[in-house]
């Protein structure tokens, strides 16, 4: 039957009824059945677009016969001898050209049953593509969409491109297959795993601060930076040097390893090219891919193949996170009041209640959204298949408002509650300037999620006595403290690279006083944290040049001064809040700081001329 010859390139039952009659062959009448059962016998005869007498003639000589032998009532007989026939040739239904290129290229058989809904696939194409030609004038010509059911990881909706049959902006690319930048929204899985491995709650801090990474210093979407802030406010604002620092202290290659067990076959293609960068869109990923962790997250941490076909046996799953640090992720995620929620949205009575990441490239080539809730993820990619960037594709502006229109259309009122908070997360109190357990010298107290035999227990250390002037003026150790004219007072001791900080931006905090300058103690702990340059690494600088590299360290609290040494012969005295400039000669150089204490750091650098 599927093999039937209907005349010029028509071939099976199905395919000529749709063609003929503009319908499936379960809703054909008795006249157009007994049409398609004569065609084949000679198909350019009976081509009813073409010699239409001669399929009249034929098609009422077997009602006739079917008449004289009772075969079907004689009435339904009667109404189709007199049935006209229509000559026009209808196209072929073309429904979901991506879902169905994918289907053929990756399934066999006659008769497929897909797990795509029609309704869900006809709404996302319309506000894909209503929303892309609206947008047509910022530069932006394409988009694609993926919606998953996160009950039985089914792909419900599947739109490669705003218009398949726009030449002239590759409609034909499936930009869910294509291997595209995905911005920050890597992010979400990087935080997660961090809670998973101990090393993070949403209230610890993190620094965002300029950070030479060998070489590599990010910036954030905004061109500026924070200081010391909370995980989850660096989450919710997709800050990148927390991010790229996290990531570091992780190990990139361990991270590579979640990773590749979530399917990220493209990137670990890649990964001996990748470094840092990666985790803020230096490398590349399918939106299929990015869909299929972000359902995980959804569906407390487990990643589920992607079902194409309805009712496939799925009940395999890889666990990538744990069900309390993917709650964590969605509660921090689900908030509005953040940079990358668009102000038109505020004004709207009705916003679905989501947990959703962006997304930007390098470039600003691709804008990326992927949002979530108990029944389903959806994914958004809007861009050019040119590769061409504009002003206006990041992830906030032109990818998150489709986003919530697509959830307001194919969820508006959901099935499922919110996720509800599991057996292994808790509330406990933090220190609010730490996030770590509170000491006693703690003052200012918050609560803050943490997952039980998991998150770090380390008690707050921020907070040290020690021996001051009267006036608090002066420091003293116990070498030098007098007899008396002393106390004892609470200062809080900051990581070096958040002193150097607030130095240069002239942030007020409360400072150690300086050491007893008459003091002769030696000190053993930690010397300046070197900034700049970076060890272990290669500076090139042009040849008779006045080029130089930048002396910078973050000292720890107390110093006053910083002496720079290059090659173990003195070079300058600075203050540690203060940059300085040296002509480097060719070859390998050692450069030490020490600072007023006795201690003392050194890297190693390469100069070469070019």
């Amino acid at each position: 039957m599927n093999s039937l010859p209907y005349g010029g390139n028509i071939e099976g039952v199905k395919s000529a009824s749709y063609i003929y009659f503009n319908r499936p062959p379960g809703k054909l009448s008795l006249a157009q059945s007994i049409m398609l059962t004569v065609i084949p016998n000679d198909p350019n005869l009976y081509r009813i677009d073409k010699s239409v007498s001669s399929a009249r003639q034929k098609r009422n000589y077997w009602i006739k016969k079917f008449a004289n032998d009772n075969v079907f009532p004689s009435n339904s007989l009667k109404d189709a001898l007199f049935e006209p026939i229509e000559t026009a040739r209808y196209s072929m239904p073309a429904l979901a050209l991506h879902f169905c290129n994918y289907i053929m290229s990756n399934y066999n058989g006659d008769n497929i049953l897909t797990s795509l809904e029609l309704d869900k696939q006809k709404k996302a194409e319309t506000l894909l593509s209503s929303y892309v030609e609206r947008n047509k004038p910022k530069g932006i010509t394409n988009g694609a969409v993926i919606v998953i059911d996160n009950n039985n990881s089914n792909v419900v909706a599947y739109c490669g491109s705003s218009d398949f049959y726009n030449m002239s902006a590759s409609g034909q690319v499936n930009g869910i297959r294509a291997v595209r930048s995905p911005g920050s929204t890597l992010k979400a899985a990087l935080y997660a795993y961090a809670f998973d491995l101990g090393i993070l709650t949403p209230k610890m801090k993190l620094l965002d601060v300029p950070t030479d990474f060998s070489g590599y210093e990010p910036e954030n979407y905004t061109e500026k930076f924070h200081g010391e802030v909370t995980a989850d406010f660096a989450l919710m604002n997709s800050l990148n040097v927390p991010a790229v620092r996290l990531l570091e202290k992780i190990g990139l290659s361990q991270f590579l390893l979640l990773l590749e067990k979530a399917g990220f076959n493209d990137i670990i293609k890649q990964k001996n090219k990748l470094g840092l960068s990666m985790i803020l869109g230096g490398c590349g990923v399918r939106m299929e891919q990015l869909a299929s962790v972000y359902s995980a997250i959804a569906r407390d941490g487990k990643m589920y193949h992607l079902n194409y076909i309805k009712g496939a046996n799925n009940d395999e799953n890889v666990q990538l996170f744990s069900p309390g640090a993917v709650y964590i992720v969605s509660q921090i995620l689900s908030g509005i009041k953040r940079p990358d929620f668009p102000n038109e949205l505020l004004n709207r009575t009705r916003l679905p209640k989501i947990a959703w990441k962006t997304g930007t490239s390098y470039g600003k080539k691709d804008a990326w959204a992927v949002g979530y809730n108990p029944d389903y993820t959806i994914a958004v990619w809007m861009g050019n298949f040119d590769g061409k960037g504009s002003p206006h594709l990041s992830g906030s502006e032109m990818a998150v408002p489709l986003l919530f229109d697509l959830f307001n259309a194919i969820d508006y009122n959901p099935k499922k509650k919110w996720y509800s908070m599991p057996k292994d997360v808790g509330f406990r109190e933090v220190c609010a300037e730490s996030g770590y357990i509170p000491s006693k010298n703690c003052v200012d107290i918050i609560s803050d999620y943490y997952i039980k035999n998991v998150s770090p227990n380390n008690v707050c250390a921020l907070y040290k006595e020690f021996f001051v002037s009267e006036d608090e003026a002066i420091q003293y150790c116990t070498e030098c403290l007098p007899d008396n004219g002393w106390k004892k007072v609470l200062y809080p001791v900051y990581d070096p690279e958040i002193v150097l900080w607030n130095f240069i931006n002239n942030i007020e905090f409360k400072k150690i006083p300086p050491h007893n300058p008459n003091c002769q103690a030696k000190f053993s702990a930690e010397g300046p944290k070197i900034i700049s340059p970076s060890d272990n690494f290669e500076y090139y600088i042009e040849n008779k040049s006045a080029e130089q590299l930048l002396l910078q360290a973050a000292a720890g609290e107390g110093v006053q001064t910083l002496y720079w040494y290059i090659n173990d012969k003195f070079y300058i005295k600075t203050k540690p809040e203060e940059k300085q400039f040296f002509t480097a000669e060719k070859g390998r150089i050692k450069i030490t700081c020490l600072d007023d204490k006795g201690r003392n750091s050194s890297v190693f650098v390469n100069v070469k001329v070019y």
